[in-house]
């Protein structure tokens, strides 16, 4: 599993990518119209107070993202979701970015009552599986997408239960929720990423036929034992969501 390291010790990003996560936002959110044409490098130089370096690097990461297309003598142009495949590019690197992710898009959840793991979920899971989680599902929507991106099922730990019970449906985040609820400290997320084909659940949720091709993020929530307290497994559609991944190359 990938691991995403705890928020409180994240290192500061470098500037290119904190530029990109706000130009990325503004595009998702529709702030810059698809008919004007993106600012120039010197225009966002004067605006964020940077160098010309860290705006071409910027612009590099959401052309190779599909956000937008640049051609020499033409500009830089933001590229319409239909020339994006449709799909929303989200980047999901760190704890940051997922909190960002929950902003930028809407969920409805429920709560599902408690039973033990389903058996394929436990068996991938590092550590203690045993007892009734309590479940929650929901379908998630993103700004500009009339389809869901993502059907999303979690499970608290059974220690937490009465975390669980107070948990805030309105609120764009679980995790969270039980870090504050349960005076928990998460300390570590392990993600899974997988391609997998849609149960007719899933299928009938994102209304897409039933064992299309679908990417799977699996994430655990430890606190700073190690306890897993929190697992989710979202389901995107192939052709409705990109996973976006920064790499920093050591020199």
């Amino acid at each position: 599993m990938q691991t995403v390291t705890n928020s409180r010790a994240e290192p500061r990003k470098p500037r290119y990518l904190e530029l990109a996560d706000d130009l990325r936002r503004q595009i998702l959110g529709g702030d810059l119209p698809l008919a004007d044409q993106f600012p120039t490098e010197s225009v966002l130089c004067a605006r964020y107070g940077v160098s010309r370096f860290t705006v071409r690097e910027a612009l590099r990461t959401l052309q190779t993202e599909g956000l937008i297309q640049r051609k020499r003598g033409s500009g830089t142009v933001i590229q319409p979701a239909a020339a994006r495949g449709g799909a929303l590019h989200q980047p999901l690197s760190n704890v940051g970015e997922i909190l960002q992710y929950a902003r930028d898009t809407k969920v409805v959840f429920e709560r599902d009552g408690s039973a033990p793991l389903p058996r394929k979920l436990a068996e991938q899971i590092d550590g203690e599986t045993g007892g009734k989680w309590a479940r929650f599902r929901g379908v998630r929507s993103g700004s500009g997408v009339d389809k869901p991106i993502a059907f999303t099922e979690a499970y608290i730990h059974p220690a937490l239960a009465d975390v669980a019970d107070a948990i805030d449906l309105r609120e764009p985040t679980l995790f969270k929720q039980v870090e504050r609820l349960g005076r928990i400290s998460i300390a570590q997320v392990t993600q899974d990423i997988q391609a997998v084909a849609a149960s007719a659940e899933i299928a009938q949720a994102l209304g897409v036929a039933r064992r299309s091709p679908c990417l799977r993020i699996l994430r655990c929530y430890c606190d700073d034992s190690g306890r897993v307290i929190e697992i989710s497994a979202s389901h995107h559609p192939g052709d409705r969501f990109a996973y976006a991944m920064h790499i920093e190359v050591e020199r």
